[in-house]
C-alpha cells in the first residue's frame, strides 16, 4: 500500500514537472521551474533583471515561448517601471494555447495611450492555466529601445501542431469593468490577478497579432 502510495506521488510529481513552462525571447528573468506556481513572476526576484533586459522596440514586439502542456488557458500582460509590482497591461486577449514545442507571436502590439518613451523599463508576464486548475508564471524583463534588433533568426517559430484558440465570454453586467475602446468587456480573474479582454472567436487575430 505505501509503495502504490509513492507511485502515485511519483507520477504526479512528474505530471507537474513536466507541466513547466519557459519564455525564450525576450529572455526570462530567470529559471522559475523550482517555484513557476509563485506570483507574479514564477519565484524569481525582481533584482536580477538590471543586468538581464531585452530591448524591444517601441510599437511592440515578438514573443516566444516553450509550453509543455496539450493545452493551457494562457495570459498575456505587461507592466511599466523598473520595479514592477502590477502587471495590468492586457497584451493579449485570454487564449486556449494547443500543442507542446515553441509558441511565437511575431508581433504583439501595444495597447494605445501609454506613452512609451526609448529607454522605458517594463516586465512581460505570461500566465499558464493548466486543465487541472494550476496556475504557472514567468516574466521577462524589457526596455523599450526604437532600435531594437528582435529576436535571433529562426527563434520566432511555431512548431508542428502549436496553435491557439480563442475563449469568447458572455458580458459579465456590471460585474465588469467597461473597457476604453468600448467593444471589450473587462472582468478580474481571481487565478490569474490580472484583468482579461474579452473577445470573440476572431478576436485574437482580429486584434493584428501574427502568429504564424
Amino acid at each position: 500500500m505505501q509503495f502504490l502510495s509513492f507511485l502515485l506521488t511519483a507520477a504526479a510529481w512528474v505530471s507537474t514537472v513536466s507541466a513547466h513552462f519557459s519564455i525564450t525571447y525576450p529572455y526570462w528573468r530567470g529559471d522559475s521551474f523550482p517555484t513557476q506556481w509563485t506570483y507574479p513572476c514564477g519565484g524569481v526576484n525582481q533584482s536580477v533583471s538590471d543586468t538581464n533586459r531585452t530591448a524591444w522596440p517601441l510599437d511592440g514586439g515578438s514573443l516566444v515561448f516553450k509550453p509543455s502542456h496539450p493545452n493551457a488557458q494562457t495570459f498575456v500582460n505587461l507592466g511599466l517601471g523598473g520595479n514592477v509590482t502590477r502587471l495590468n497591461i492586457t497584451l493579449v486577449p485570454t487564449f486556449n494555447q494547443t500543442g507542446n514545442g515553441t509558441f511565437c507571436f511575431k508581433k504583439l502590439t501595444l495597447p494605445s495611450g501609454l506613452d512609451i518613451q526609448e529607454g522605458t523599463n517594463a516586465s512581460i508576464q505570461v500566465i499558464q492555466l493548466s486543465e487541472n486548475g494550476g496556475a504557472l508564471y514567468n516574466c521577462a524583463d524589457i526596455t523599450f529601445k526604437k532600435d531594437a534588433a528582435g529576436p535571433p533568426d529562426g527563434m520566432c517559430v511555431n512548431s508542428t501542431g502549436v496553435g491557439a484558440s480563442a475563449f469568447a465570454f458572455a458580458s459579465s453586467g456590471n460585474q465588469g469593468n467597461s473597457s476604453k475602446n468600448g467593444n471589450e468587456s473587462t472582468c478580474k480573474s481571481g487565478a490569474s490577478k490580472t484583468t482579461v479582454g474579452m473577445l470573440s472567436a476572431v478576436g485574437l487575430f482580429a486584434a493584428g497579432l501574427a502568429l504564424f
